[in-house]
């Protein structure tokens, strides 16, 4: 690793990367070596909450023919453990062992019952923060659909998206405890989620271009579900190109390469 580096705390992991990088002067992430030390959390809406913590290094080798040894973004976990787990290192561990939760996991979720606690639930919020708004939900094979309309709605969706992946996670988390299953949500507000297809799309399909060139893959940086499944069918209408996640939640990231490199991969 190299000598020099920076820590950065912001909002989000992504600003954090983003003053990095401009202070080590770097063009891209895959010049860089980063560790992600804290995630942030708690603030709903970006108050009161603890931001994120991100230290990167310039690498070595800064060409794209080293990708595939940098790619990734590291957690320290004893850290982070200390931080989500509040001084239980091995939470996660007595989680795998304890069959009540399990048993909870693997529930058979009911899609009328989901739907209709997502969308109780957000009515709620936006009544909280004094927000008008429609809310309606459908359910598309085992997924939940769940839409949040109006002009002030659009509070909820924050810079970069940072707002709405929370209430997305807070939303997807009352739905599990109150019904005792998992669940598949699909969170829109005020289109956001539409807009952010269409330039995961964009993204892809000019990220690809470079990758059919260099003839080398890139991971991406860490995704929620939802976007990683938009990476994924992007990437199947790309001629030449595959891709494939990494990674353990909530650091699984998607993987484009070339057909042919993937293929050894496997």
């Amino acid at each position: 690793m190299s000598n020099e580096w920076v820590e950065v705390e912001a909002k989000s992991i992504d600003d954090a990367i983003k003053v990095g990088l401009e202070e080590l002067n770097l063009q891209s992430s895959t010049e860089a070596e980063i560790n992600i030390l804290r995630e942030p959390e708690g603030g709903v809406f970006g108050v009161g909450g603890v931001k994120a913590l991100v230290r990167i290094s310039v690498r070595e080798n800064k060409g794209y023919g080293d990708r595939r040894k940098s790619r990734s973004y590291k957690k320290e976990r004893p850290r982070q453990s200390q931080e989500r787990g509040r001084g239980r290192p091995n939470q996660g561990n007595k989680r795998e062992k304890t069959k009540p939760r399990r048993d909870r996991e693997y529930k058979e979720a009911d899609p009328k019952e989901q739907l209709e606690i997502s969308t109780t639930f957000l009515k709620g919020l936006l009544s909280s923060f004094g927000l008008e708004g429609e809310v309606s939900g459908r359910t598309e094979d085992r997924n939940l659909v769940v839409e949040v309309k109006g002009e002030q709605t659009e509070a909820l969706v924050g810079e970069k998206g940072f707002i709405i992946r929370s209430v997305h996670e807070l939303t997807r988390t009352v739905i599990q405890r109150k019904s005792g299953a998992g669940t598949r949500l699909r969170l829109d507000v005020a289109g956001y989620a539409e807009k952010r297809k269409e330039a995961l799309t964009i993204y892809a399909q000019r990220l690809s271009e470079q990758i059919l060139s260099d003839k080398q893959e890139v991971m991406l940086e860490p995704m929620n579900s939802v976007d990683r499944k938009t990476l994924h069918d992007a990437a199947t209408e790309i001629s030449g190109i595959r891709s494939y996640s990494e990674g353990r939640e909530p650091y699984r990231s998607v993987i484009l390469a070339p057909e042919e490199d993937s293929q050894e991969e496997e």
